[in-house]
């Protein structure tokens, strides 16, 4: 007999709000999260591609580790963030993970617009996870999150519609923002 139930798989929010189809062209725009990265490559599969884009390459062994653990197939490029190693329109889905620095947000949003295909979408994972325990000792909220206007404001700045808030799970807010056809 179980005396605890076990809980949802970790990223099953961050992948349903990604919604990456088999096939699909997926650029995630930083190296915050490679386990998520796995994740979102099995996926797209064999016949897709999984493209992360580390500005350091000091994440790439992380990145290599999850990808292996999970079975998956996942391109790993090093190149600054506001400068993506993708031609225009080459992407279905962009995915930034954390939006970090105000001075570079802009550009790095405008860049992955860039990448992403007439009527393909742009989404924004922002915030830390705060759940359990650490939720009640925390308070529940990241004191260092933008806030949501914010975020709307640089996804139609860079030219995105239907700019929205998709939802907040446990302390992360899911945006999105689809380019225009």
């Amino acid at each position: 007999m179980k005396l605890f139930r076990s809980g949802p798989p970790p990223h099953q929010t961050a992948l349903a709000m990604v919604g990456a189809k088999a096939g699909s062209t997926v650029i995630v725009v930083g190296a915050r999260d490679p386990a998520l990265t796995a994740e979102i490559a099995l996926v797209t599969g064999l016949n897709g591609r999984t493209l992360v884009v580390d500005p350091s390459g000091e994440e790439r062994p992380r990145i290599e580790a999850a990808a292996a653990n999970a079975g998956a197939l996942v391109d790993i490029e090093t190149a600054p963030l506001t400068s993506l190693p993708l031609a225009d329109g080459a992407a279905d889905v962009a995915v930034i993970i954390d939006l970090g620095d105000a001075s570079s947000r802009d550009q790095i949003v405008r860049e992955a617009a860039r990448v992403v295909r007439p009527g393909g979408r742009l989404v924004v994972i922002e915030g830390k996870k705060t759940g359990g325990l650490r939720k009640l000792w925390t308070g529940g909220g990241s004191s260092d999150a933008i806030a949501a206007d914010e975020i709307l404001a640089v996804l139609s700045a860079a030219g995105l519609r239907a700019t929205r808030l998709l939802g907040s799970v446990e302390g992360v807010s899911y945006f999105e923002g689809t380019k225009s056809a």
